[in-house]
């Protein structure tokens, strides 16, 4: 059950979406086929009623050439900033039941978002999708497969990071028995520094 400051958030990402929606002159019918996702769901994620999935999130922010913190709450502009554990924000990874859940912290400087995945065997992370800012994934358990397109994939094992450039688009598959533990780091734009 979402708590009221969830609910909040949600309705905040919607409304942004539908401004920038607007603001680039689309109507939602072409942004939801852009993004690959039907009119009515697009409707509900602007309306406030339905949270898109990290994933969604990829795709509507990629149809609008944004980066998926555009459309969060904004982060302090403290010189030092600590994030606690209960600030953190919980998104769905996929909209599927298997999806595992991505703990999200905003940053307020060259590092903008820190995202903590556990992707066990059987959970659904698939598909493309791509960031408009540069990230590193750092490995802390388990094994993951990255494919960046047009590259060969390689595997990830604790301890070893992956850095990608803006625009990358790439997408990861479970490797092993044991759960993929990875903290994916995401740097803010230079108009945004």
């Amino acid at each position: 059950m979402e708590t009221a400051g969830e609910q909040d958030r949600v309705a905040r990402v919607g409304s942004v979406i539908r401004e920038v929606r607007r603001q680039e002159g689309l109507t939602a019918r072409t942004l939801a086929s852009r993004a690959g996702v039907s009119q009515a769901f697009l409707s509900q994620v602007e309306r406030g009623l339905n949270a898109p999935s990290l994933a969604t999130l990829y795709k509507i922010a990629d149809a609008l050439g944004r980066s998926p913190s555009d459309f969060l709450d904004p982060a302090p502009a403290d010189d030092v900033l600590v994030v606690r554990a209960a600030g953190r924000v919980a998104r769905a990874v996929t909209g599927t039941p298997a999806a595992p859940v991505t703990w999200m912290a905003r940053g307020n400087g060259a590092i903008a978002e820190v995202y903590q995945y556990e992707i066990g065997p059987g959970d659904d992370i698939g598909g493309w999708f791509r960031r408009s800012d540069d990230l590193v994934v750092v490995m802390t358990g388990g094994r993951l497969e990255v494919e960046v397109r047009g590259r060969p994939a390689v595997e990830l094992a604790e301890g070893d990071c992956l850095f990608a450039a803006a625009g990358a688009e790439m997408q990861w598959r479970h490797r092993g028995a044991e759960p993929a533990r990875l903290v994916l780091c995401v740097g803010a734009r230079a108009e945004n520094l």
